[in-house]
């Protein structure tokens, strides 16, 4: 069933206050009027903004509910940070006497490495869908527990084929033990070799009972959930060029005869873009089977013959009273349908109640002013705070029971089924 998908935005302003400028400057001696200035410029607001698409779900109570309530997600933010204090009291170291009758000056506010408004934010590098589509199946078969059906499959097919007599053997059984019930001690052992027809039929009942409790497990366990996570490396990038030389501190714009040079001197910036990724996988498996499910029918009626075996001391006469032999030709025979009936269903054998791939991008540009030259008349030197501008994206694709990337038009009439039956009907 398709969800409400909504969208929702923010703005996440920074905003530094704002810087004041003030000076007097008397000219008189030169003959030149005073000046005069007392202004004020604002630092920001500086936008940020946040932006979230998703699907609407129902509010999960339970934290492991063991289905699927979920959904695809997407936000993307914007932020400017300052890193270290960007407030600044500088003020004048008075010129010598003779230049000027009267001179002061101090600036008060924020000085950055650059303007924010000007660099803008870097770009979103996060995975694409498809990207974060084949991560995904990577994780699945990374943490997926081992196919029950196919473990069954093997499991019964090793119980099949091992040291068990072929058909015609166990046809023979009845024939033997009738004409060993009256047959000596020595011509039992040389003709018909009673040991190894022993070994035969016990190993034949060893075998009839563990099947029959490899297949009552199985059916306990179908429909259990059992949860998985899987969690990839952090992928990491990070360079350093220079974005600007020879230039002054921002001191924000609009002042009439504010020289940034004056308080700071000449400096490079330099721009370092860093790029964590973040991706991880949670899960939750299971396995089903269809309602007409009934292979273990005739191997429990085999089983309750063979349990006769067990516990019993065999002799020739006890040999011939455990006959007929037909569990025994039963569960052979039986067996084989049940190994056709489990490979047909091993390819939806396990299936995923829910599947989300978790992707999480955070692209940083740093920008640090250093100081290379040029005269610091005004407060000494100036410790430029840096200037982060950060994009983060964190997106989340659902995978369907059959992993992820596909639709419900890409699914055959069997898996559509099996969907239909686990009540599992939201595709990713």
């Amino acid at each position: 069933m398709s969800q409400q998908v909504t969208t929702r935005s923010r703005s996440l302003p920074l905003t530094l206050g704002k810087g004041r400028y003030k000076s007097y400057w008397d000219y008189a001696d030169a003959g030149s009027p005073y000046q005069d200035r007392n202004e004020e410029q604002p630092f920001g607001p500086y936008l940020g903004t946040q932006l979230t698409t998703s699907e609407g779900h129902p509010f999960r109570k339970n934290r492991n509910p063991g289905y699927d309530v979920g959904g695809n997600f997407d936000t993307l933010k914007s932020v400017v940070e300052i890193v270290g204090n960007p407030i600044h009291h500088l003020h004048t170291t008075p010129l010598p006497t003779g230049h000027h009758v009267d001179n002061w000056a101090y600036y008060d506010g924020p000085i950055l490495s650059v303007n924010p408004t000007s660099v803008g934010f870097p770009p979103n590098l996060a995975d694409s869908t498809s990207a974060m589509h084949l991560k995904g199946t990577t994780a699945i078969s990374r943490s997926s527990p081992t196919n029950p059906v196919a473990n069954l499959s093997t499991a019964l097919g090793e119980l099949y084929k091992d040291h068990l007599p072929a058909i015609p053997g166990i046809r023979s059984w009845e024939v033997k033990a009738r004409l060993l019930a009256n047959a000596g001690d020595e011509f039992l052992n040389v003709v018909f070799g009673w040991k190894p027809l022993l070994a035969d039929i016990r190993t034949t009942a060893k075998a009839v009972a563990k099947s029959q409790a490899v297949l009552r497990q199985f059916e306990r366990d179908a429909g259990k959930v059992v949860r998985r996570g899987y969690v990839f490396d952090t992928e990491v990038s990070e360079s350093t060029d220079l974005y600007r030389s020879n230039t002054a501190a921002h001191f924000g714009e609009g002042y009439t005869d504010l020289n940034e040079v004056d308080w700071t001197g000449r400096g490079d910036v330099y721009l370092t873009r860093r790029t964590v990724k973040r991706t991880w996988f949670s899960g939750a498996f299971t396995y089903h089977l269809p309602t007409d499910y009934n292979s273990r029918k005739s191997v429990d009626r085999a089983a309750l013959e063979a349990k006769k075996v067990f516990g019993l001391s065999l002799t020739p006469e006890t040999l011939w009273n455990l006959s007929p032999w037909s569990w025994a030709l039963d569960w052979v025979s039986n067996t084989g349908d049940v190994l056709q009936n489990i490979s047909a269903l091993s390819q939806y054998g396990q299936v995923l109640r829910y599947g989300y791939v978790m992707h999480n991008c955070v692209t940083t540009d740093t920008y640090s002013w250093r100081r290379t030259s040029g005269p610091r008349y005004y407060g000494g030197e100036v410790h430029v705070p840096l200037v982060v501008m950060k994009t983060e994206s964190k997106s989340r694709r659902g995978a369907n029971p059959f992993g992820f990337g596909l639709t419900l038009d890409s699914l055959d009439a069997t898996q559509k089924a099996i969907i239909a039956a686990l009540g599992l009907s939201k595709l990713g």
